[in-house]
């Protein structure tokens, strides 16, 4: 009786080679494609840019209709859950899996597209998806744009993706009954505004963390520069956004933005390099959102 010899995997495959064996026990094994868990992005503050002006665009409509804001709501969520597969996809950086769930994704926001304009009745709809079609084709450019680093998360990428998610407060406007007038685009301005800040900001504080050492005032003034005249401007373009509505509507926008003016400029004064709590930061900048989503919506159901 001879030993047997029992050669480990690796090196039977290397046998199986070496000997032309196809057998079952040496033929390699052909990768399993399966379709795993729906991918879904793991921006949350992206989740509130998209949802807040969508439900106060469609609370401040004349008439809450419940079926074209539910479909309004699956065909927005289908075109935010596809953006980040594309620009994986463009990348070559995508799985297996994203090209089927990114095709679903599309499905989904395509019924919902035609849903709306066909069964919902809703023309103005198109004025709306081809904007927003087109921020996003732009968003995704920028991903495949050959740069030391990736464009989209650049200050001009993130306020591109930032008025392409804010337009759902005119189609919310449109899935109430409302119309799309000068109203509405308003609404839309004034959401691109107040969640660009949210932007200066977080850029702020990630420019803070580069710094070696103690930040001193002069060094605090040059990282704080553009979110400071951004904030400086906010107030004074919301404000221009209220030009002929009464005096109380005004001071009901203005005091929407009032947590964030504060917010940015303590920032700025307490500025260091020492890593913050995102999840806090995250945690404020929603209740921030809450607060801007109570006083308009008080300002425009009032005004109704």
């Amino acid at each position: 009786m001879y030993p047997v010899i029992r050669y480990p995997l690796e090196s039977r495959a290397v046998i199986s080679r070496q000997t032309g064996d196809t057998s079952p026990l040496h033929r390699p094994r052909s990768p399993v494609w399966r379709i795993g868990r729906p991918p879904v992005p793991r921006e949350h503050g992206a989740w509130i840019i998209l949802y807040a002006p969508l439900l106060l665009g469609f609370a401040s409509a004349p008439r809450l209709s419940p079926l074209p804001f539910l479909i309004l709501l699956l065909t927005v969520t289908g075109l935010f859950l596809s953006r980040p597969l594309v620009g994986a996809l463009l990348r070559r950086r995508g799985r297996p899996e994203s090209a089927f769930w990114l095709g679903v994704y599309l499905l989904v926001s395509a019924i919902g597209a035609i849903w709306l304009l066909t069964v919902c009745r809703l023309p103005a709809m198109i004025w709306l998806g081809l904007p927003m079609g087109l921020l996003f084709l732009v968003h995704a450019w920028l991903q495949v744009m050959p740069s030391r680093r990736r464009l989209d998360r650049s200050l001009g990428g993130e306020i591109v993706a930032v008025a392409a998610l804010t337009l759902t407060a005119p189609a919310g406007v449109v899935a109430g009954g409302g119309a799309l007038d000068t109203d509405a685009w308003r609404l839309w301005a004034l959401c691109a505004l107040y969640f660009s800040s949210g932007i200066f900001y977080v850029k702020m504080l990630l420019a803070a963390l580069a710094v070696r050492g103690t930040i001193e005032r002069q060094e605090r003034q040059r990282i704080g520069r553009e979110q400071r005249i951004y904030h400086a401007l906010l107030p004074v373009l919301a404000g221009v956004l209220c030009i002929g509505s009464p005096v109380w509507r005004f001071a009901l926008i203005e005091l929407a933005i009032v947590p964030v003016m504060v917010r940015a400029y303590i920032g700025e004064a307490r500025l260091t390099n020492r890593t913050p709590s995102f999840k806090r930061v995250g945690m404020l900048e929603s209740l921030y959102a809450l607060w801007f989503t109570v006083c308009v919506l008080l300002a425009n159901r009032l005004s109704l």
